[in-house]
């Protein structure tokens, strides 16, 4: 009640004009305080060329999905034209990303590696029957390294397993 007897002594003093630009001032006031309207471009988008303002956000998202899929299923079309056609790996490739190694000029045929497995399995019989694989020399192989004497090897670097005792048993894997 104060506050309304303080307005009303304080509308007697303004002059007609003044006491309408105040109320007014007054009512957009009020006006804006209860009216909280949500921004135009929420309440009235603006037009799309397909009718939903949306649509263009959706179109968007198509047509990353669409380069990905197309970069996912090209890529090993790509990789088998890099990895062997040379002139286009020449032409498009930097040679700092190019990784590819010279096949070597020596390598073996399946006959050649053949022989070398004959070779050595028949190496294996003749030292068999030779008698290099009994049991001691056995134990004593799978002991210390080939080519190392266990009796000039002062800090054991020759041991298959360093730290084994000599008369301990060693496990059968």
């Amino acid at each position: 009640m104060a506050f309304r007897a303080t307005a009303i002594r304080l509308a007697a003093k303004l002059t007609e004009a003044e006491r309408t630009a105040a109320l007014k001032d007054a009512n957009a006031r009020m006006r804006d305080y209860y009216v909280n309207r949500p921004p135009i471009e929420k309440v009235k988008p603006k037009k799309s060329k397909w009718g939903n303002p949306r649509a263009d956000e959706h179109f968007i998202q198509l047509g990353l999905v669409a380069s990905f899929v197309t970069a996912f299923l090209a890529t090993p079309f790509l990789g088998r034209k890099i990895a062997l056609d040379e002139e286009f790996r020449e032409k498009y490739i930097p040679k700092a990303y190019d990784f590819t190694l010279e096949k070597p000029d020596h390598a073996w045929t399946r006959e050649e590696l053949h022989e070398q497995f004959v070779q050595v399995q028949r190496e294996l019989h003749e030292r068999a029957i030779r008698g290099e694989f009994s049991p001691e020399k056995l134990d004593e192989m799978r002991r210390h390294f080939a080519g190392v004497d266990p009796k000039d090897d002062p800090h054991g670097w020759g041991q298959l397993h360093p730290g084994v005792d000599e008369d301990e048993d060693l496990e059968d894997d």
